[in-house]
């Protein structure tokens, strides 16, 4: 089964976070790259970056979640 971790960007557009290889955030520029996992690399700016920072932020704390529960439900 597909994971998707939507995120919608400010520009309009919406990406699949679990399509994401690698997070690479330039706190002063405010800019993040990201590399899919298919290798290629994307340059987001402004509200984007931002918006992609959060649903990252959003999605690892709902794996977090969805972890501790199953392993609660281990014992």
């Amino acid at each position: 089964m597909p994971t998707i971790f939507s995120c919608q960007l400010p520009s309009g557009g919406w990406i699949n976070l679990a399509q994401v290889r690698q997070l690479e955030p330039d706190p002063p520029t405010g800019k993040v790259v990201v590399t899919w996992l298919n290798g290629e690399k994307q340059l987001f700016d402004g509200e984007n970056a931002k918006a992609i920072l959060q649903g990252w932020q959003d999605a690892n704390q709902k794996c977090r979640c969805h972890d501790q529960q199953n392993n609660e439900n281990d014992y």
